[in-house]
Parts: C-alpha cells; sequence; structure tokens
C-alpha cells in the first residue's frame, strides 16, 4: 500500500495524472448515459440508466471485495476477532465449512461477468453520436465505442479500491451488514448450475497435469497463519475430546 505520509513527488504526479484521468472518464461516461448516447435500451430513461450505473459499481464493488477479505481472512487468528466482530467471524466460519469456498468462487465469477457485461452495455457510446466537444473519428472509436473510458472507471471506483480495502481491512469489510446476502447471492448462483461444467473441466485439468489431493505442501508460511493453523488444530483436537466424551 502507498503510504500518503511517505508519498514521493512521484507518486503525487500519478496521483494527479489517475484523477485527471478517473474525472475526465466519470465526466464523459455520466453524460453519454444521461443523454442516451449510449447503446442501452432507450425505453429507459437516462437518469434511470444511471441509477442503474451506479448500482452495479456497487454490486461490482461488493463481490471483489468479498473475494480478498475471505481469501486474507485465512491469516487472522479468529479468536482475535470473534466477539468484536462477530458477523465477519460467523461468514468466515460459513465459508470455510466444505467447499463453500470453491463455490463461493464459482458463482462470484459469474455475477462479476454478468455484471461487467451489463456496465459495458449501459457505456458503450454509439458511433456518431455529437457530444459534449469535437471528437476525431479515430478517437470516438477507440475510446467512447470501445467502451474504454468507461472500464477506467469501473477498475478504479468498483474493483481495485474495494480489492485493496478489503485486503487491509479483511475482518471489518466482512463486518459490514450486507456481506453475508452477497456471499449467499454467489452460493445461489453456482447452485443453479450456469458453470457446472467448471467442476468437470477442474478435475479434468488436475488429471492432466498430475495433481491429486494430499500432495500439496504446508499452505501457513507466517508466524500469523502458523497461530491460526495452531488454533484450529487445537478446536479440532477439542472437538473429538468432546464427542469422545459424550459418547462415554
Amino acid at each position: 500500500m502507498v503510504k500518503l505520509q511517505n508519498a514521493g513527488w512521484f507518486d503525487y504526479i500519478r496521483f494527479v495524472l489517475s484523477f485527471s484521468l478517473l474525472m475526465f472518464s466519470s465526466v464523459v461516461t455520466c453524460y453519454a448515459i444521461l443523454t442516451q448516447k449510449t447503446g442501452f435500451w432507450k425505453e429507459v430513461p437516462g437518469w434511470a440508466s444511471l441509477i442503474l450505473f451506479i448500482l452495479v459499481l456497487f454490486g461490482l464493488g461488493l463481490t471483489e471485495g468479498l473475494q480478498l477479505a475471505l481469501v486474507e481472512l485465512k491469516r487472522q487468528n479468529p479468536e482475535t476477532y470473534r466477539l468484536s466482530h462477530p458477523r465477519a467471524y460467523a461468514l468466515g466460519e460459513i465459508a470455510s465449512q466444505g467447499d463453500n469456498i470453491e463455490k463461493f468462487l464459482v458463482g462470484r465469477q459469474v455475477i462479476v461477468v454478468f455484471l461487467v457485461f451489463f456496465a459495458a452495455k449501459l457505456t458503450s457510446v454509439i458511433p456518431g453520436q455529437d457530444f459534449l466537444f469535437p471528437i476525431p473519428q479515430w478517437a470516438s472509436s477507440i475510446f467512447f465505442e470501445t467502451g474504454l473510458l468507461a472500464s477506467i472507471v469501473v477498475v478504479i471506483v468498483a474493483q481495485l479500491t474495494p480489492q485493496i480495502v478489503a485486503s487491509i481491512f479483511p475482518v471489518q469489510f466482512l463486518e459490514i451488514i450486507i456481506m453475508r446476502p452477497v456471499y449467499y447471492a454467489c452460493l445461489f448462483m453456482e447452485f443453479i448450475g450456469l458453470a457446472h461444467f467448471t467442476w468437470i473441466l477442474t478435475h479434468g485439468l488436475s488429471r492432466i497435469f498430475g495433481m491429486e489431493v494430499g500432495k500439496e505442501g504446508p499452505l501457513v508460511i507466517d508466524s500469523v497463519g502458523l497461530e491460526n493453523a495452531g488454533y484450529k488444530a487445537e478446536k479440532e483436537s477439542n472437538n473429538k475430546k468432546e464427542r469422545a466424551e459424550r459418547s462415554v
């Protein structure tokens, strides 16, 4: 992460460049949507299309951030946030059961692809449209009609920003009340089977490259992970003891 207090002159140049590009892309994209100069359905008013675009960015940000937060959560000791962040703890426990993570990844990717293509439909400018300022045909073809400018808004606002926030603050990100419904939405998308053939392809690919369960080395390589692994091992041992005592 680039710490603002330690940023140098080169960082500030890039900040200004990126901010300028984002503002320009946002103005152009919003203007095109509001004036219905995109390929979206003309029956939908421009203001409604803009609201849809904002909702798409919001949904995309949630699904992108959720993946990073669940990955980073494995590096945390659950006991450090079990009481302070109960929603994050509960969601982490659910996600760690069985193959829920793999199912989540499948459903999440379906949702992300749908949202990205829907955003492209909302923002791709129709050729030959008059615009805010004169635009050469080659520039219009490359930057406007392809949706390239809109993709800058999508990438910075709805993908990179929530991903970085979730990777730095995974527990607090998962504590947001809407994260569990988003997680279950991803599981539902996997359940309906739109991408169910992925499991067959996964099995075939692993067989082709000789990948087998049990051949993987230890995944935990840092002190936080080791502490987490020790906690899980201790928890499993205690559960076995409790089951043994009940049986007696």
